[in-house]
């Protein structure tokens, strides 16, 4: 079996409006089914990968679930799930099973196999998966649309990782910074760092960058959260540099790329 790279850490998030940087999940209030990971990453071998999701059932009430996939991205503001895109897995992506009951405190697992040609080209193919309840027949007034959802991300073939620091931009209506960073490589990285901001050479606010996902050959706004015990005002107008690193891979031997970035904070 391939190798697979599971993160069960919850970066994730739906709304009906879509997703807004982390994926927010609506559980059943009944059924109270949790899904195990959040994300997936691994790669083909010969045009082959594998992996599993497990469900858990852990309310005292049996639930149906369908299981269905939808090609997503990531924006400069965030997730964003799509029609279609180049990148879509969902064509070569089979479940098993692709609906399951589970019954009080029961644990399922379903298996993800996706096959793609050695033709393709090379690069990452993603997809969301979501665990969504059936609606229960002669249902009236205000349905809660719950659904559950795992990422999944395969690369395949040649892989290239690059993230460039291109500009900072202030929002400002949200009085908020931001560093805009593009990923020139074919897989989606998950970065975190750290920046400090300086006027004339002084160090003025400093901090860290929490992970974030910059999707392949995409850009994502990278918030520059200032803490609140460095400031009880918002960050005086004039000119800054702001300067720093991001981090990503191998925590044993990361990758690093430093960064210094003029900013101007405008008269309010």
């Amino acid at each position: 079996m391939l190798k697979s790279r599971f993160i069960k850490k919850s970066i994730v998030a739906i709304t009906s409006m879509g997703f807004c940087g982390s994926l927010l999940f609506h559980k059943p209030a009944n059924a109270q089914v949790n899904v195990s990971p959040l994300v997936i990453f691994t790669q083909t071998k010969q045009g082959t990968a594998t992996g599993f999701i497990t469900l858990i059932n852990g309310g005292n009430e049996a639930v149906k679930m369908n299981l269905y996939a939808l090609p997503f991205t990531y924006n400069s503001n965030g997730f964003q799930v799509l029609e279609s895109s180049p990148n879509d897995l969902s064509p070569y992506l089979i479940f098993s099973p692709s609906e399951i009951v589970l019954e009080p405190k029961q644990t399922r697992r379903v298996r993800l196999l996706a096959r793609l040609l050695p033709s393709m080209k090379s690069g990452e193919y993603r997809a969301v998966i979501f665990s969504q309840p059936f609606k229960p027949k002669n249902t009236s007034g205000l349905t809660v649309n719950n659904r559950l959802g795992t990422v999944v991300y395969v690369s395949h073939g040649e892989i290239r990782e690059s993230l460039i620091p291109k500009e900072t931009n202030y929002d400002i209506k949200k009085e908020e910074l931001y560093l805009l960073v593009k990923n020139e490589g074919n897989v989606t990285i998950r970065s975190e760092g750290r920046w400090e901001l300086k006027q004339a050479g002084q160090l003025g606010f400093q901090g860290e960058i929490s992970k974030i996902t910059i999707i392949a050959e995409g850009t994502r706004n990278v918030p520059i959260t200032i803490e609140k015990d460095q400031t009880k005002t918002l960050i005086p107008a004039g000119n800054y540099q702001l300067t720093g690193e991001l981090v990503w891979g191998d925590p044993r031997n990361p990758t690093k790329v430093p960064f210094s970035l003029p900013v101007t904070i405008p008269s309010r």
